[in-house]
C-alpha cells in the first residue's frame, strides 16, 4: 500500500514538471530543459516500478534528449 501512494505522488509531480516545462520551453527559457529532465526522469521510475519497459526507455531517450538540448542552448548563448 504505501509504495503506491510514492508511485501515485511521483506519477503526479512528474506530469506537473512536464506540463511546466513545456510551457517554459514554448516560452524560450532555459528551465524548460531541466524541468523537463527531471519530469521524464521521474516518469521513467514510474514505468520501471510498474514494469512498462517500453516507456520506462522511451522516458529515458527523452530525458538524455532535454540534456543534449540543455547543453546546446548553453554552449550557442
Amino acid at each position: 500500500m504505501r509504495i503506491e501512494i510514492y508511485k501515485i505522488i511521483i506519477e503526479i509531480s512528474s506530469a506537473i514538471l512536464i506540463l511546466v516545462a513545456f510551457e517554459l520551453i514554448n516560452r524560450k527559457s532555459i528551465k524548460g530543459y531541466t524541468i523537463m529532465a527531471v519530469g521524464q526522469f521521474l516518469a521513467m521510475i514510474v514505468c520501471i516500478f510498474t514494469s512498462l519497459w517500453f516507456l520506462a526507455i522511451m522516458h529515458f531517450v527523452n530525458f538524455l534528449l532535454m540534456l543534449r538540448g540543455y547543453y546546446k542552448w548553453r554552449g550557442v548563448r
